[in-house]
């Protein structure tokens, strides 16, 4: 058990934070100690009366922060024996890289940029191949629809664009015939969002996605399974070549979360530069 408590936290009366607030910050401070090697799987963390204390929240604020944190994986809740640190990479969800991202200071490492982009090229261009097979009328009445938004778009901030760009993708899930497909989607909305933030941040790759996207769905109203495969490829792989080149050319360096103390992270400033995510 690491010797070193979280240590109280003073709140100006000019500026309360609310329930929610707290349990975000209990939540960020734990995954720092997690994610840097403080905590190691299975230590035993402090009672909860305890944590409350010094962390001078209130005990609803931390046992809610608690459970959030179990469901990420970070933490597992054992009836009548308290609560110990998991081995995230055994027993973490999805919601994990958000938790990774926070650490890195909203990036990710290397490894997990491949890694997720790994997942796209598997999942994605499957999703591409049976919506070209499977989609109804309306369906595809829908991308064409996205599509229009896309040409009649003045983007403002780069949210505006990636949240049509996640409307497109998550269409051709829909369009899929998978149910599963769109739910994996949803679960992985918010890591999305974040990665297409930083993507869409240089206005100029507009047309050159947008172009992808008229392909991708030509091929998917024409039937072409494989040829809609290829164009969500394409697509994919223009997001990695893109953001390799941007932060090759300004020497970015992101750092690994490994769970060891050295690799710095929230306490120290985090990664710097990082990788973000493709269209």
């Amino acid at each position: 058990m690491p010797e070193e408590s979280p240590g109280p936290q003073r709140t100006s009366p000019e500026s309360p934070r609310t329930p929610r607030a707290r349990k975000d910050e209990f939540i960020a401070r734990f995954e720092s100690l997690i994610l840097s090697g403080r905590f190691a799987p299975g230590d035993q963390l402090p009672a909860e009366r305890e944590l409350a204390e010094s962390l001078g929240a209130s005990r609803p604020v931390v046992h809610a922060a608690l459970n959030e944190l179990s469901q990420r994986g970070l933490v597992r809740i054992e009836a009548r024996r308290g609560v110990f640190v998991a081995d995230w990479r055994r027993e973490g969800s999805v919601e994990m890289l958000l938790s990774l991202m926070s650490y890195a200071g909203g990036d990710l490492s290397p490894r997990l940029f491949d890694s997720l982009l790994e997942l796209r090229l598997l999942f994605e261009t499957e999703t591409a191949r049976l919506a070209a097979r499977r989609r109804t009328p309306a369906q595809l009445d829908a991308l064409e629809k996205v599509l229009a938004k896309e040409r009649l778009l003045e983007p403002r901030e780069a949210r505006d664009v990636a949240l049509l760009d996640y409307e497109f993708h998550h269409d051709i899930a829909l369009a899929s015939g998978n149910d599963v497909f769109p739910l994996l989607m949803n679960s992985l909305k918010r890591i999305y969002l974040q990665i297409l933030d930083r993507f869409y941040g240089d206005f100029t790759v507009l047309p050159v996605v947008f172009g992808l996207h008229r392909d991708l769905v030509a091929e998917i109203a024409a039937g072409r399974g494989e040829g809609a495969a290829q164009a969500m490829r394409n697509i994919l792989e223009y997001g990695e070549r893109t953001l390799r080149r941007a932060l090759g050319s300004r020497g970015a360096v992101c750092g690994s979360v490994d769970g060891s103390a050295e690799n710095g992270g929230a306490e120290n400033g985090g990664a710097e530069g990082g990788i973000g995510g493709s269209a």
